[in-house]
Order: C-alpha cells, then sequence, then structure tokens
C-alpha cells in the first residue's frame, strides 16, 4: 500500500521575482548547484514549459535513492510551475512565487505524493518521522543552493 505525503516548503530570497523564476526553473542544472540532485535528465521539451517530461533521481541522507519523472503541467512565468510525479514519487509539484517588493522573492513548494517503492511504504509507519526530516533537509539544502545561485547572480 502506497504512503502519501504533503510537504510544503517556505523560502524567501533577496532577489528579483525574475531571477528566482530563471534559477528554479532550470530544472537542468539542480545536479550541478543541488547535491541532492543526482541526476536530471530532460526526454521531451526543455525542462520549462508545458508537456516537457524530466527524469530525476535524488538521494538524501538515508540510504536509497527515487527515481521518477516530472512532467510540466502548467507553467506561468515567473509566477508557477505545476508538475505531475511518476514512478517512485507518484503526485504533483508545485512552484509558486510572489514578489515582496522590487527586490525579494517569496516562494512556496508543494509536494504531494505517495511513495511506490515496497520497501519504503513497509518501513513507512516506523521511519515516517525520519524521511519527513529527510525531505526537510533535502529542501533546506536547496534553499542554500539556490541562494549561492541568486547571490552570485547579482555580482
Amino acid at each position: 500500500m502506497a504512503t502519501t505525503y504533503s510537504f510544503v516548503t517556505d523560502w524567501s530570497f533577496e532577489a528579483p521575482i525574475h531571477d528566482v523564476w530563471h534559477a528554479i526553473s532550470d530544472i537542468c542544472s539542480y545536479p550541478e548547484i543541488w547535491p541532492d540532485f543526482k541526476k536530471v535528465q530532460v526526454r521531451v521539451g526543455d525542462g520549462r514549459s508545458v508537456g516537457s517530461i524530466i527524469d530525476a533521481e535524488t538521494r538524501g541522507r538515508l540510504p536509497y535513492s527515487l527515481n521518477y519523472s516530472l512532467e510540466v503541467v502548467e507553467s506561468v512565468e515567473p509566477r508557477h510551475i505545476l508538475l505531475k510525479s511518476a514512478g517512485d514519487l507518484v503526485g504533483s509539484g508545485r512552484w509558486e512565487l510572489s514578489p515582496l517588493g522590487d527586490s525579494r522573492t517569496a516562494v512556496k513548494y508543494y509536494w504531494d505524493v505517495a511513495t511506490t517503492n515496497p520497501v519504503l511504504n513497509f518501513l513507512a509507519p516506523l521511519f515516517r518521522s525520519a524521511l519527513a526530516r529527510n525531505h526537510d533537509e533535502v529542501m533546506a539544502r536547496g534553499r542554500a543552493a539556490f541562494a549561492r545561485v541568486l547571490t552570485g547572480a547579482r555580482q
């Protein structure tokens, strides 16, 4: 039986919304900047526009990798991207960006997925909080990665 997870991540950056959009929507650069993304390959499209399909492999600190594909279902620059996930994680992800004045941006990421890996589903009742902490740590490293990219973009 699949185990479902719903995560909401809140970030803010000292950068204009268009700069943040460019960084977050450039999924092909994730393995270069975000250590938890081991592989990203665009299978269809450009990775940003509707209909694009991206294959990804992620691995946090726990001893397992997740392999999944993301399909861009909606993309409204610079406000939001809606993704449909399949593979080890089935569900949806949504990036929402909002300007906070001219030079700050709020980012919210919604990740509503179910795991399909039988081992993870078997262990979930015992390790659900560890799996949630792992997600939070992955996202914290992502925030730090984007902050570095955005700081470099302004220099």
